[in-house]
């Protein structure tokens, strides 16, 4: 969305919180294979619900709207908070996505929750350790705004 209201001149977006975000789709990346039968989503999972957007079509050829780190750029973005979990396969997703942010002037903060899994935020009125994250995250968007 960031980068759809920065092409289209606006609405002006303050902060991006992103929450282990989806942004390469890349099943060569490592946390792919650390994390392939992690709890609550595994990588098959993660190509299924790709494939209901994608209907078989060629992965080089997704979209920045679908990948956005394979935007032409990320110059111009609003600062970014992107938190992974450890045990997730798509946690190098936002790890890289971080990297390309920063090395397009971007800041970003990058938080890796060592001992969750993708969606712990759901998980956060009954795990201390995914309500800390969830609080540390939110303390940053309070900064932010």
């Amino acid at each position: 969305m960031s980068q759809l209201a920065r092409d289209a001149g606006g609405p002006p977006i303050k902060f991006q919180l992103l929450w282990y975000p989806a942004t390469l789709l890349d099943d060569s990346v490592p946390s792919m294979t650390e994390n392939a039968e992690a709890p609550v989503l595994t990588k098959a999972d993660t190509f299924a619900f790709l494939e209901l957007y994608l209907k078989g079509s060629d992965p080089a050829a997704r979209p920045p709207t679908l990948a956005p780190a394979r935007a032409e750029s990320l110059a111009g973005l609003p600062p970014a908070y992107i938190a992974t979990a450890q045990y997730d396969p798509i946690r190098d997703d936002g790890t890289r996505y971080a990297e390309l942010l920063r090395a397009a002037g971007v800041p970003v903060e990058l938080h890796n929750a060592e001992s969750l899994v993708h969606g712990y935020v759901s998980f956060a009125i009954a795990v201390p350790a995914a309500q800390e994250a969830v609080a540390t995250a939110l303390a940053a968007v309070k900064a932010a705004l």
